[in-house]
Formats: C-alpha cells, structure tokens, sequence
C-alpha cells in the first residue's frame, strides 16, 4: 500500500469515527422572534435573535462568537431550539439552508453546501434538528446557513442565522 493510499484509508477510517461518535448538542435560544413575512420599513436585517452555546463538550464542534466551528473530519449536529426566560413561546425547526462564502465554487452543489451537508441527514424531531456535516472538502471554509424556525402560538415564520466555519487543522 502507498503513502497517499494510506493516508486515504487513514481518512476514511477517522471519518467513519467521527461519525460515530454522540452528535454536538447545540442549543440555540430564541431571544427576539422576528416575522421575516411582516412587513418592515425600516430596511434592517429581519434575522430572529439568538443565543447559541454548546449542551455539553464535544470532541469536533465548539462554538466561537456567532459562528459554529467543525473540526475535519465532520460530526452530527443536533440544534435544539428553546425560548429565553419569560417566553412561554414554543419553537420548532421547519427547515436549513447553507451558502459557502467566499470564491471559488464550481456548482451550486459545492455553493449551496450540499457536498458537506446531504439534504438527505436532515432531520427534523419536534423542537430539534439534526444535520452531518461530512466534511467533504480540504481547508478552511465558512457556511452561512439558517435555521427556519416556526413559532408555534401563531405559525408565524423566522430565521436564525448563524455560520458555520470547518477547521483546517484537527
């Protein structure tokens, strides 16, 4: 067996582990609901507040200000999401959308993150949803991606938008 062939296997093996391992618990709280259907004349970005912070450690996935960081080679996340103290409002994912920044894509696979992030492992399970980030491509990049969210007293429609940044070094 070669070096490179080595290293291949070596990779595969590292992310069949990583993928086994207990998915990152993130909990992301409602601070300020925002209706991005409402209508607003104010021009601001109509993003619902947020907090996000980490349930417990995990050996792939930490939080950094505003962004989520993911180590090579990929984990399972499971968002959790709940209501800031004194809101009796309940909230439920309804969907995840992701854009690579930065140049360089060559499709809108690549662009949209569907090479990371399978439409296919998404999961949604009452107030949680889970994605695998597979860790598909060398260095670092960044994802914006936003959690579609639904408040469920009046259906009304909000997004939580933090990134997502893979780590280049483990």
């Amino acid at each position: 067996m070669t070096t490179t062939q080595l290293e291949k296997t070596n990779d595969r093996i590292s992310a069949v582990a990583a993928s086994a391992l207990e998915p990152a618990a993130v909990t992301l709280t409602v601070i300020r609901f925002k209706d991005v259907l409402a209508p607003d004349a104010s021009g601001q970005r109509r993003d619902t507040s947020h907090a996000m912070k980490m349930a417990k450690k995990h050996s792939q996935v930490f939080v950094k200000g505003d962004d989520l960081h993911v180590k090579p080679y990929g984990a399972t996340i499971r968002f959790t999401l709940s209501s800031s103290p004194g809101d009796r409002e309940k909230y439920y994912p309804v969907g995840v959308t992701f854009a690579r920044e930065g140049k360089g894509t060559t499709s809108d696979e690549q662009r949209l993150g569907m090479v990371n992030f399978s439409p296919r492992q998404i999961r949604l399970e009452g107030h949680s949803l889970s994605i695998t980030d597979n860790y598909k491509e060398d260095g670092k990049v960044r994802y914006e991606f936003s959690i579609v969210i639904q408040r469920g007293s009046d259906g009304k429609i909000g997004i939580i938008d933090p990134g997502i940044v893979h780590e280049d070094e483990q």
